[in-house]
């Protein structure tokens, strides 16, 4: 901020040159009067008497009077004069040294303000001079060409760029002189950037300004995008197909074949049953997107919650000669969520861990309070199946995505939307859920949920283990689900 409030005359140091000015001003004033009282002392003897014009020794003695009487009085003006030039000089003084302080205050303020906006853009800026050395760069330039500041600035940018096409790219704006524009991968960071170089003329010099526009988050929603309108329409296109076979196939003569004509029914309603059940699955991930599904949070014990999915699938289970397990602490709090869509979450995932776990492997379930959130627990799925390949690991919980992409409608096969409704439904809790996995050794699924102090009531904790035991509330373990 700069002070605006007026500052005391005193003790103004005006510098050895005001001195020097000051003193030259005094010399002035002192033979000013030397001079007007010679002056006056002459006109006083020409105006005396006649008698007295002729006698010289009549004369002094007046012309000395005259002396003592006007020097006291011009060295007096003198000094006010002197007095009112200091100030004077003082009072402008103080005004340029504010007009300064306030011109050096908006040129710091400029630069703050503009270090700060490029500080805080999400582009990278990079300014080179015209020997080819960095002068400045902001930190979303540092995290895209993984340096430092002290690793680049001052040296040459083909030794911090470390990329091929953006160096030519740069090199070519500095023999040009003119703008150019490229889209590069930068392949060893994993970004995806839009490079804008721009010439620029500071005093005699040339340099370059690079821009590097991160644009590898809208690539790859992008890619999301495309595979998402690819795989709708080939989980779409295979019961339509298979349909049309069947009438085909029921219009050539099947009709005329009873038995025949029966099991191409059967084939037919299972397509439509395969095409009913998608629509719904896109229904309900539509309207948990939208906000549209109202939850009903009440408290309610781990236990419950886990309860269901172990019964449910204990069969599937025991038929595939897997273990299932399940472990809780005790004095576990209760957590705030609204169950039938928690258990719904949970048989997504463990139907996936049953899935794609061998015989003789184990399925367990866990709770733990979060180490990060202390507001949360976390519930852990973890199965010693095949695992998941690394490079699908970061997109299962998109729609429809599926490490698969033979996309063989078998009976293990699912609609690839069952993840993407589970982690949406997480989300509407205030939760997270991510995933880890080594291929050969199985993976491990991660849900949050949040901690309520709150104790439910009796009534409730009676309605939530009828709805866990009633056979009408199961969701089917072998029906289509989502698993890479």
């Amino acid at each position: 901020m700069i002070d605006h409030r007026e500052e005391p005359l005193e003790g103004v140091d005006f510098g050895p040159r005001d001195h020097i000015r000051h003193m030259f001003y005094r010399r002035i004033a002192a033979s000013f009067a030397l001079l007007f009282a010679l002056v006056i002392g002459g006109v006083v003897l020409w105006m005396q008497r006649p008698a007295c014009r002729a006698d010289v020794n009549c004369g002094w003695p007046v012309f000395f009077v005259s002396l003592l009487v006007t020097i006291p009085i011009i060295v007096l003006l003198s000094w006010l004069w002197g007095r009112w030039h200091e100030r004077q000089t003082a009072i402008v003084t103080l005004q340029l040294e504010r007009e300064y302080k306030q011109q050096v205050g908006l040129v710091d303020w400029e630069r703050r303000r503009l270090a700060t906006v490029l500080n805080q853009m999400a582009d990278g800026v990079v300014m080179t001079d015209d020997a080819g050395r960095i002068q400045y760069l902001n930190p979303a330039a540092m995290r895209i060409l993984n340096t430092g500041q002290d690793e680049a600035l001052g040296h040459a940018f083909a030794a911090v760029a470390f990329h091929h096409q953006l160096i030519e790219l740069w090199q070519k704006c500095r023999q040009e002189r003119e703008e150019q524009t490229a889209a590069l991968e930068i392949e060893r960071r994993g970004f995806f950037v839009q490079v804008i170089v721009s010439p620029f003329q500071l005093i005699d010099q040339w340099g370059c300004l690079v821009i590097l526009q991160d644009l590898t988050r809208i690539r790859r929603l992008e890619t999301v995008r495309r595979d998402f309108i690819s795989n709708v329409s080939h989980e779409l296109l295979t019961p339509i197909a298979a349909l049309q076979a069947v009438v085909e196939t029921i219009q050539d003569g099947a009709l005329d074949d009873p038995p025949m004509a029966r099991h191409f029914l059967n084939r037919a309603l299972t397509e439509v049953d395969s095409l009913s059940h998608i629509v719904s699955e896109l229904l309900t991930l539509s309207r948990i997107e939208a906000g549209q599904v109202a939850l009903r949070m009440r408290p309610v014990s781990v236990a419950a919650l886990f309860s269901r999915p172990l019964e449910q699938f204990t069969v599937s289970a025991k038929r595939k000669e897997i273990e299932l397990a399940s472990h809780i602490p005790d004095d576990f709090p209760y957590v705030l969520a609204d169950a039938e869509q928690i258990w719904q979450v949970i048989n997504n995932i463990m139907h996936n861990a049953l899935k794609y776990t061998p015989a003789g492997g184990q399925v367990t379930l866990e709770a733990k309070r979060s180490e990060d959130e202390p507001d949360f627990i976390v519930i852990v799925i973890q199965d010693s199946g095949i695992g998941i390949p690394k490079e699908d690991l970061p997109r299962i919980f998109e729609r429809f995505y599926k490490a698969d992409r033979s996309r063989q409608r078998d009976k293990a096969s699912g609609t690839g939307l069952g993840l993407s409704i589970a982690k949406h439904i997480v989300q509407a809790h205030g939760g997270r859920v991510w995933a880890t996995s080594k291929e050969g050794k199985g993976s491990s699924f991660f849900l949050t949920l949040p901690i309520t102090q709150n104790l439910p009531s009796p009534a409730l904790e009676a309605s939530v283990e009828n709805f866990t035991r009633s056979p009408s509330s199961a969701v089917d373990p072998e029906g289509p689900q989502s698993r890479p």
